[in-house]
C-alpha cells in the first residue's frame, strides 16, 4: 500500500471520527453531579432508560465526569469527556419499590456535601427532606404520576458497576438477575442523540430536596 493511499485512509478515518453526532441547542451543565442532579445527568439517565426500555433508570454521579456539554455540534469526544465509565454495560434489574426508596435514601444521605453515590434518574419524580434522619429522608416517589408502593416491582436500568454494588449500593441490591441490554453507557447516549438530532436540556427537577 502506497504512502499516498495510507494518507487518504488516515484523513478519511480522522474525519469520520470527528463527525457530528447531533447538536445541543443549549449547554448541558454537569459541574457538580455529586451534589445534585444536572442536565447532563438527566440526559444520560434518559438514554440509559431508552436503550433498556425500562420503567426507570438510575445513574450514579461516579459514572459522570464534571464539566459541561457546550451548545453546538456534539462529537464522540464530547461524550467521552463527561463519562468516567463509558464502557460500562447498561443492565436492567427488577427490584421492589422498597429497594428504589432505599437507593434514593442512600443517594440523599450525603446531601449537600457531595457524594459519588448521588443518583440521577429518569422515569420518576422523587423528593427528600435534607434534615430528615439517614435512610428516612425520601418523602415521595412517583412513577407515571402515581406513588410508588414498596411492594411494587419495577424494571430499573443502570450501569453494570452500579448494579454490582458500586458506591455502597451493594447494601440495596447485589446484581440480582441483571439483564444486559447489549449497549454501553456511551453507545446508549450516542444512539439517543443521533435519533433526535437536536437535543435541549431538561431543567425540570426529578430528584432533589423539597
Amino acid at each position: 500500500m502506497t504512502l499516498a493511499v495510507l494518507s487518504v485512509l488516515f484523513v478519511t478515518t480522522t474525519i469520520s471520527a470527528q463527525a457530528a453526532i447531533g447538536k445541543a441547542t443549549a449547554a448541558f451543565d454537569n459541574e457538580r453531579p455529586d451534589r445534585g442532579e444536572t442536565a447532563w445527568g438527566r440526559l444520560v439517565a434518559d438514554a440509559v432508560r431508552n436503550t433498556a426500555h425500562s420503567d426507570i433508570a438510575l445513574v450514579n454521579a461516579g459514572t459522570l465526569k464534571r464539566g459541561t456539554l457546550k451548545a453546538g455540534k456534539i462529537e464522540a469526544t464530547d461524550i467521552d469527556a463527561l463519562l468516567s465509565f463509558g464502557d460500562d454495560a447498561v443492565v436492567t434489574l427488577n427490584i421492589t419499590g422498597a429497594q428504589v426508596r432505599a437507593a434514593l435514601n442512600r443517594a440523599a444521605q450525603a446531601y449537600p456535601t457531595g457524594s459519588t453515590a448521588y443518583l440521577h434518574g429518569s422515569g420518576f419524580v422523587a423528593h427528600f427532606n435534607p434534615q430528615g434522619p439517614n435512610n428516612q429522608r425520601v418523602t415521595q416517589i412517583q412513577v407515571q404520576g402515581r406513588d410508588l408502593a414498596d411492594t411494587a416491582t419495577v424494571s430499573v436500568a443502570m450501569p453494570v458497576s452500579l448494579a454490582q454494588g458500586a458506591d455502597g449500593y451493594f447494601r440495596v441490591w447485589k446484581d440480582q438477575g441483571s439483564q444486559r441490554s447489549g449497549a454501553t453507557v456511551r453507545s446508549a447516549i450516542t444512539d439517543f442523540i443521533q435519533a433526535r438530532g437536536d437535543i435541549s436540556p431538561d431543567n425540570n427537577p426529578r430528584f432533589g430536596p423539597q
